[in-house]
């Protein structure tokens, strides 16, 4: 068996994710359009829990899937571990707490929109066969990279993993390529 090589046709596929900030499900509809840059666009839903109502959530999201990868031969099939892929997106939470502009009971400029945020995220890939894929992600929200880089020595005395604990949230998702 041949370990098979990242093609780099363009493609269209479809991308089911849990956690890592987009919700218990996200279903996103994705394309490659260069080869390694990935558009995706997307609808997600949290379900109501104690610390929160029920939201739906909408992204969209860039992703550079680096060249870097390992092919091997496992339980008679071919395998490709892409280890380094980055991304970044805007997510927008539709909850009556959230705002995008800001209500009217607070003057100009006295908060920021809390209903649209921009997501950093990181994302180790296993390709199964040439249609398949399930992947780690791990996010970060612009507030929390904000808030690490300002008071660095909260999150170093309070998280593992030098403070990075404390802003990072991970999920998992597959990709199906069609």
């Amino acid at each position: 068996m041949a370990p098979f090589a990242y093609s780099s046709e363009k493609g269209v596929y479809l991308d089911v994710q849990s956690g890592s900030l987009m919700g218990l499900v996200h279903a996103s509809a994705g394309y490659e359009y260069t080869d390694r840059h990935h558009v995706m666009g997307g609808l997600g839903y949290v379900p109501k829990l104690d610390e929160h109502r029920e939201m739906g959530l909408a992204s969209i999201r860039y992703r550079y899937q680096n060249p870097m990868q390992w092919s091997f031969a496992a339980l008679d099939r071919d395998w490709t571990i892409k280890p380094f892929n980055l991304g970044i997106g805007l997510l927008y939470a539709d909850h009556d707490e959230l705002f995008v502009s800001l209500p009217e009971q607070y003057p100009d400029g006295y908060y920021g929109p809390t209903g649209l945020r921009a997501i950093f995220n990181y994302q180790a890939i296993v390709q199964f066969d040439a249609s398949f894929e399930a992947y780690l992600d791990i996010s970060v929200i612009d507030f929390g990279l904000a808030y690490y880089i300002r008071e660095p020595d909260f999150f170093y005395e309070n998280y593992d993993f030098l403070g990075l604990d404390g802003i990072t949230n991970w999920g998992v998702g597959m990709r199906y390529w069609f």
